[in-house]
């Protein structure tokens, strides 16, 4: 039987693990994050891109997390970088949709 926790941010069950100590730009299920958490958790801590969001496109700058054509592009990030997780997983509306919960500060080791 697989064990599940939560996710520390939004609650969403997921599979806890290490992962792949190579996986970049995150590992799957890194800190208690699901998927969808640890692709905003990147984007908002990962400079020049924590600056974009944060008030540098403007208002709909949550909007190109959407576009199709950017996802694509993260997605070539994901392989570039060995990452444990696949483009597929990540649900963009959700990541939008829950962009402004905190993010947890205290890490897992």
């Amino acid at each position: 039987m697989e064990q599940t926790t939560n996710c520390r941010r939004c609650g969403r069950l997921c599979r806890p693990g290490i992962g792949n100590p190579e996986s970049r730009p995150f590992r799957k299920a890194s800190n208690g994050l699901c998927v969808n958490c640890a692709v905003t958790e990147f984007f908002k801590t990962t400079e020049p891109l924590a600056s974009m969001f944060d008030g540098l496109l403007g208002n709909n700058s949550l909007e190109v997390l959407l576009n199709p054509t950017m996802q694509e592009q993260f997605g070539h990030i994901m392989v570039a970088g060995n990452c444990d997780a696949k483009l597929e997983e990540i649900d963009w509306p959700t990541v939008v949709k829950q962009w402004d919960l905190p993010i947890p500060k205290k890490r897992i080791k």
